[in-house]
């Protein structure tokens, strides 16, 4: 059980509709889930032959995947958090940026397993810097890696500012 408030369904339609079409997720078998406002989740279902090889193991996902498993989830997490803001309610999901800035990882156990979940959250999101943090975790909720990270955050200029 969560005290974490739902996505209201506008949230989740401009989310969806801004970020739910990457490819490189997709090519990559990551799936991606959104827990609430603030918080997302990156999937590794099956990982392939590829995706392993992490310290030499064939065993182990690489350290590569889980870095982008972790900018995808803690990015996610800043954006869920950043649509659900008022002030989006008057712009176009489209419109909204974001960057990681640093992307800080402890590899704390070998990812060896058959499934894997990055879980995203924010720690804090200001209108042009946000914090994150998460943990990648086994398919028995063992920690593997844990990870925090600075976004940059840009807002869109209205029509005619700055020009």
């Amino acid at each position: 059980m969560t005290d974490q408030p739902s996505l209201p369904p506008a949230v989740v339609d401009a989310f969806w509709q801004r970020w739910g079409s990457n490819t490189f997720l997709s090519a990559q078998g990551l799936e991606l889930e959104l827990a609430g406002v603030g918080r997302a989740v990156v999937h590794l279902r099956k990982p392939t032959v590829m995706q392993r090889g992490g310290g030499g193991s064939a065993d182990v996902i690489n350290g590569g995947v889980i870095a982008y498993m972790f900018d995808a989830a803690l990015g996610c997490a800043i954006a869920s958090a950043n649509l659900a803001r008022p002030e989006m309610r008057s712009i176009a999901p489209h419109e909204l940026r974001q960057s990681t800035i640093n992307l800080d990882i402890t590899y704390v156990d070998a990812a060896a397993g058959p499934r894997f979940e990055a879980h995203g959250r924010v720690v804090r999101s200001g209108r042009s810097v946000a914090f994150a943090e998460g943990e990648l975790r086994d398919d028995q909720g063992r920690v593997c890696a844990t990870a925090k990270g600075i976004w940059r955050v840009m807002w869109p200029q209205p029509d005619g500012a700055g020009r």
